[in-house]
């Protein structure tokens, strides 16, 4: 706090000749000084607000946190309960060019197929030409369907063609490749044209002229004129499925890829085969156990979390003393709640009647109360005993999935509810300071205005006193000797 100064009391003096002196009517007045000290003994609600206010926010950010953790835990355990949800399968192939995936919707399974051809993109390259042959720079793209569509160049330079090619999103993209000169020295070109997409449907032909002139039939296939070619021809891939058997079936597709080309499994070829391969499917019980383990870490990052922001830390001062200092969700009944429900979704007895411990399958409740997960129990009793392992998992990824909903649903959820109260209240209190600064700018105003008259009042008493020393001084005859 600033200092407001002192103020001496007047005095009244005679000297040995008998010469009188009066000082001191005002000494060491420091009005600014005075005005600060006021106004800080006034500001005190607003800091003590604006101190409540970071502590609210403080709260409220660990608040988020703990819902943005509950609804990623909600949706991996959703993922995990949900039918078929640990219906995992890896599938292998007796070829490295024939590689599969399988999703939850696959059963073990096996099947032979032989690949006859891969995808491709049609690749077609015109004969050479100095300009393009349409006057107007008129380029028509006939599509696998007869569709036609026309694209006009700024000019019919090779390179505004290639441009206007490219920017047309027609299915189609060039490239100019230079061939030479001709007699007259002119550079020639040559189009590279390539199809967008791989598969039969993606095959082009390329006119000079506009789309009614070829619908008129005057436009010039550059793809049937003297040394034009097709390099490759779109073709879609295809695979047989059980050949050299009565029950044969040819598949094909656009792209490498046979999407549940066996329900649930996709297949991706890379080139043909010569022979059958056989493609298995069979149970992963590395990525189940991998999302039981991903389930229970989930857990145990939500119950540390809770516990770290529960924890009552104790802080030695200089003085020798001490001070205790809660945590943002100790004594919070709610956050509490949510801890001890989370526990019990993953230690409660599962199985029909519920009746079996998940320690069963290597998940167990610790000390601590952290839940530990036991990978090789579990892989073990997922090897005895595969559909009863997989139940006791989703029948807790269920249970999780439902607490972590109650507490963190955008509507419903009792840890959204009371970050929506949370967000009001700093609201208003923010409000509340912002209200202090108004005030106190006010009461500063007034209390510069009074001092600053008082300072010009006790100049006048100075002044004042000024006169009478001299007044009393002229009539001491013995003053003047």
């Amino acid at each position: 706090m600033s200092s407001v100064g002192t103020i001496s009391l007047p005095s009244l003096t005679v000297g040995g000749n008998g010469q009188v002196t009066v000082s001191n009517l005002v000494n060491n007045l420091d009005p600014t000084a005075i005005v600060n000290a006021l106004m800080t003994a006034e500001s005190i609600p607003q800091t003590q607000l604006q101190a409540k206010v970071k502590t609210e926010q403080s709260a409220l950010s660990a608040f988020q946190n703990l819902n943005v953790t509950l609804q990623a835990l909600q949706t991996s355990a959703a993922g995990a309960s949900a039918t078929n949800g640990l219906n995992l399968l890896t599938v292998a192939s007796t070829d490295p060019s024939v590689t599969a995936t399988a999703t939850t919707a696959a059963s073990p399974t096996s099947f032979s197929l032989q690949v006859n051809q891969v995808a491709q993109a049609q690749v077609s390259v015109t004969g050479v030409m100095t300009t393009w042959p349409d006057s107007g720079g008129a380029i028509t793209i006939v599509d696998s369907t007869g569709a036609a569509h026309q694209i006009t160049a700024a000019s019919t330079s090779i390179s505004d063609v290639v441009t206007a090619i490219n920017a047309a999103g027609a299915g189609v993209t060039a490239a100019q490749v230079a061939s030479g000169t001709d007699a007259s020295g002119n550079p020639q070109y040559r189009l590279q044209l390539t199809s967008t997409q791989t598969g039969a449907a993606a095959a082009f032909q390329v006119y000079a002229g506009t789309s009614a002139a070829y619908s008129a039939g005057t436009a010039t296939n550059l793809l049937t004129q003297a040394g034009a070619a097709t390099v490759t021809a779109a073709q879609d891939a295809t695979v047989t499925l059980w050949p050299g058997t009565a029950a044969a079936q040819t598949v094909s597709s656009s792209t490498d890829t046979f999407a549940n080309l066996v329900q649930g499994v996709t297949v991706t070829v890379a080139k043909p085969t010569t022979a059958p391969v056989t493609l298995t499917s069979t149970m992963d019980s590395g990525s189940i156990t991998s999302t039981a383990s991903s389930l229970v870490s989930g857990v145990n990052t939500l119950l540390s979390y809770i516990s770290q922001q529960s924890a009552v830390t104790t802080t030695q001062n200089a003085d020798g003393s001490s001070t205790t200092t809660a945590g943002t969700f100790t004594g919070s009944l709610l956050i509490q709640g949510v801890y001890r429900n989370l526990q019990s979704a993953v230690s409660a007895p599962v199985g029909p009647g519920g009746t079996v411990s998940p320690a069963t399958y290597g998940i167990a409740i610790q000390s601590d109360g952290s839940i530990k997960f036991d990978s090789a129990k579990f892989q073990a009793a997922l090897a005895s005993d595969r559909a009863g392992t997989i139940a006791a998992v989703q029948t807790i990824a269920s249970r999780v999935q439902a607490v972590s909903a109650t507490a963190s649903d955008p509507v419903t959820g009792t840890v959204t509810a009371s970050i929506s109260s949370q967000q009001t209240q700093i609201s208003n209190d923010q409000s509340g300071v912002s209200n202090w600064t108004t005030m106190l700018a006010a009461k500063r105003k007034l209390l510069t205005a009074q001092y600053t008259a008082l300072v010009t009042t006790l100049g006048q008493l100075q002044n004042e006193q000024n006169y009478l020393t001299q007044q009393i001084n002229a009539m001491n005859p013995s003053s003047s000797n």
